[in-house]
């Protein structure tokens, strides 16, 4: 298989309020420095970097951001740092930006990132999602990498493992049903 047409696009959008008083409108958490050295969108872009060019980048923020990602991530062209005019949350941030790649490239394999994850062992974040971008540039599919979750979280939905690829991806089935809710009695 030839190598994908990878394309990292980061979400950076928000509205700065979750690190108050250190985030602010024009300052969300993802601009911040939290360990003094470069800031979370920052290092988002350096984890990525040796799996795309910096020229198959973009960026999704919005107006009040814009400014602040442009001065931080001066490798990625302005041109593909794109500023939402109004916050519509992520769905449509994704949108756009699939809508923009399968104009442009039409075999493009887009990664969807959050500009404001801590990922500890990055070599090893590295070689899974290589093995996802493979996984999503054979056939029609869409991987999905996370966390075994701790809890149940009502505003993600659910997820239900399937069967397993190899050695440790699962087929996945997205659901809005709660799989921890029981069933009242007599139903």
């Amino acid at each position: 298989m030839s190598k994908p047409n990878f394309h990292p696009v980061i979400l950076a959008g928000g509205r700065g309020t979750r690190f108050w008083p250190l985030s602010r409108q024009r300052r969300a958490k993802q601009l911040l420095a939290l360990d003094g050295k470069q800031t979370m969108l920052q290092q988002t872009v350096a984890r990525l970097l040796p799996l795309a060019s910096a020229a198959r980048f973009w960026i999704i923020t919005n107006e009040h951001l814009r400014r602040e990602v442009l001065r931080q991530v001066p490798r990625v062209n302005p041109k593909q740092i794109l500023a939402e005019p109004a916050a519509r949350n992520t769905a449509p941030a994704i949108g756009l930006a699939a809508f923009i790649l399968m104009k442009i490239d039409p075999d493009a394999v887009i990664g969807l990132f959050p500009s404001d994850h801590v990922i500890g062992d990055e070599r090893r974040y590295r070689e899974v999602l290589k093995n996802g971008i493979e996984i999503a540039a054979a056939g029609e599919n869409i991987v999905v990498l996370g966390i075994r979750p701790t809890r149940a979280e009502t505003g993600y939905g659910y997820i239900e493992a399937g069967s397993s690829f190899e050695a440790t991806p699962f087929a996945f089935a997205a659901s809005r049903k709660n799989p921890m809710r029981r069933a009242p009695p007599n139903s």
